[in-house]
């Protein structure tokens, strides 16, 4: 026997190939459950967010002017936000994270923040109710992960603080059927739309987009900044719930007060 003849005859390390040939779908395959998994997680977050804001929106819209600087009732317009307000905002919250605070401490500096110093008004007060829910959602890693793995997709105490400065930018609050600024109808729809970054490796590639070509992006465009998706280059599922309640309000005048 030839030693080409003799080479194509040995079967030794025939399993150990099968092995290899079989592993690499089935590895495939439980990443993709495993993402699958974490997207239905983020998907039933952000129902609850909707739910949330929905609640929060039939209580404070029609809620004295007083408590948002005069703003008209049933306004959901939108305050302006410039950028030393955002940066004074940060270094406050970031001094709480130094101060190694916990994590009750953190969400009320937090919500301080979003409240107060970046100017408290009615949609403001809604964008929290929203908010809140998700913040476990935000990535280790914001945008392009150089070494995505499973444990960076389970996640850590970490995320509440990436949730900072990822919710703002990936999570929208809208309101389908509302015409102008003012809710003149009985009842409020309320729509949370949010950007979920997958980061399980090799799966987010096959079950996940680029921001630009998510369905959703003309609602989140409202919330991205468009520097920021540019750079990113991450992965992206467009998740969105809406909710629907009866406004709650009350059958007499608030009094009007000076400013």
């Amino acid at each position: 026997m030839s030693n080409s003849e003799s080479l194509f005859a040995d079967k030794r390390g025939v399993v150990f190939l099968e092995l290899l040939i079989a592993f690499v779908p089935m590895w495939t395959f439980f990443l993709c459950v495993l993402q699958l998994a974490f997207i239905g997680h983020a998907d039933l977050m952000v129902k609850h967010s909707a739910d949330s804001a929905a609640r929060s929106a039939v209580v404070v819209l029609p809620d004295d002017p007083n408590e948002y600087g005069g703003e008209a009732e049933l306004s959901v317009d939108r305050n302006p936000i410039t950028a030393s307000d955002l940066g004074v905002a940060l270094a406050r919250i970031g001094s709480t994270v130094r101060a190694r605070a916990s994590e009750a401490g953190l969400l009320a500096a937090f919500s301080h923040e979003a409240l107060v110093n970046l100017g408290k008004s009615r949609l403001n007060s809604i964008r929290l109710a929203a908010h809140a829910p998700m913040m476990p959602l935000a990535p280790m890693n914001v945008g392009r992960d150089s070494r995505p793995s499973i444990g960076k997709a389970i996640g850590s105490e970490r995320k509440l603080l990436t949730a900072l400065y990822y919710q703002p930018f990936a999570l929208a609050v809208t309101f389908p059927g509302l015409q102008g600024v003012v809710a003149t109808e009985p009842e409020i729809t309320v729509r949370v739309t949010y950007a979920y970054q997958c980061t399980v490796p090799l799966a987010r590639r096959l079950l996940c987009q680029s921001f630009a070509d998510l369905d959703a992006k003309e609602e989140l465009g409202e919330a991205f900044l468009p520097l920021v998706h540019s750079l990113l280059g991450g992965r992206f599922r467009g998740l969105q719930h809406q909710t629907t309640l009866l406004i709650q309000d009350a059958p007499y005048e608030y009094r009007a007060r000076a400013y």
